[in-house]
């Protein structure tokens, strides 16, 4: 496993005769791995390399195994991964529309091209639209007419706010025309 030899320094660093052993080493381990053809993996403080498809590394200890049960942990669950994906409707060269699930903090599609499921072929996507999140707070997938729904009542709600607000101004306005015009009436 280890022969406590030390780690190879950077092959820049690496002195003739260190280059020369460095390249025996590399032989004997191809002639030992001929037909593995992978990556390799070593122990640190070690010199030998070990070939990923056939040696498997050893098994991790005690404290290995605990250190990552503690990082697992830590991650949010599944379902609370789900609160940050959003719903996306791309619509595909072909004029399909399907829909696209992604993370919240992307601004825009990741993706060129998708399998339209009407076409069963692989289409460029033309135009993408954000249509909100794409879980419901259960975490069952939200279809997306429900999504345009809310989104569609979001838009109205906020449009019908604008409007009351431009209707109170445009009556301040014309109070203050018809004052204005009161005064210049009245006057000689």
């Amino acid at each position: 496993m280890t022969d406590e030899l030390g780690s190879w320094p950077p092959l820049m660093k690496l002195s003739a005769a260190e280059k020369r052993e460095y390249e025996e080493a590399d032989q004997k381990f191809r002639e030992r791995h001929a037909d593995c053809r992978d990556a390799r993996w070593a122990v640190s403080g070690s010199r030998v390399r070990h070939c990923c498809f056939c040696c498997p590394p050893p098994p991790m200890g005690p404290k290995q195994v605990e250190k990552l049960a503690r990082l697992f942990a830590s991650w949010p669950s599944r379902e609370e991964r789900k609160k940050d994906l959003d719903s996306w409707a791309l619509t595909l060269r072909c004029d399909h529309v399907v829909p696209h699930i992604q993370h919240r903090e992307n601004t825009r599609v990741s993706t060129r091209v998708v399998d339209c499921p009407e076409c069963g072929e692989r289409r460029g996507v033309v135009s993408s639209e954000r249509v909100g999140p794409a879980y419901r707070d259960d975490g069952t997938i939200r279809e997306r007419v429900a999504a345009d729904r809310e989104r569609l009542a979001r838009e109205l709600a906020a449009a019908e706010a604008k409007l009351t607000r431009q209707q109170k101004n445009a009556a301040a306005t014309q109070r203050h025309i018809a004052e204005l015009q009161k005064e210049l009436g009245s006057e000689p």
